[in-house]
């Protein structure tokens, strides 16, 4: 009876301690979690995510094509910026309507980042966690010199797409309407 009391505390400790395979898709998903404004200086975006098979991240020596610099994959965390128009109350995505071809502005706002490669090493390679990306000054359209076509809208939000090393591109999740600082 000993042994086979000792025989089940074993089995027990021994299943209990591996952790469950999470069955994700190889497509990123992701979630907003927050907006963080500090003023007008900056501000705090946090999404979590899950990812199948892990390949979530770029190394910085990933510079080949499709992540060489001028390409879209370049990066693969993008927010993109929309105002409430007041005139419409519809959400629009900023264009700049710059007419100069050789200005170095975007037309449309929008930031990227480049997340480092978060690959596991192990059988089990699929990734849950949480992702936090700081936006700098101006984080929002205020009349401003950098921006002088801005519109005079009362609010504002992003629209946030992840991209993995197989060119999976997530759901786009929206952070909701934020009201300038």
């Amino acid at each position: 009876m000993r042994k086979l009391s000792a025989l089940f505390v074993i089995l027990c400790v021994v299943f209990g301690s591996c952790k469950r395979e999470q069955n994700f898709s190889v497509v990123p998903y992701i979630s907003f979690v927050d907006f963080t404004k500090y003023g007008a200086d900056s501000a705090i975006v946090r999404i979590k995510f899950t990812d199948g098979d892990g390949d979530i991240g770029l190394d910085p020596t990933d510079l080949s094509p499709p992540y060489n610099i001028g390409s879209r994959y370049y990066a693969d965390l993008f927010l993109v910026y929309y105002y409430l128009d007041p005139e419409s109350n519809t959400w629009k995505v900023y264009n700049n309507n710059i007419t100069n071809t050789n200005s170095t502005q975007f037309d449309t706002m929008q930031y990227t980042y480049r997340i480092p490669n978060l690959t596991q090493s192990g059988q089990n390679q699929s990734l849950q966690g949480e992702i936090k990306v700081a936006i700098p000054a101006p984080y929002c359209l205020t009349g401003s010199v950098l921006f002088p076509h801005s519109p005079p809208a009362p609010q504002f939000m992003y629209k946030i797409t992840l991209v993995d090393r197989a060119l999976h591109v997530s759901n786009t999740v929206q952070t909701g309407p934020i009201s300038y600082p």
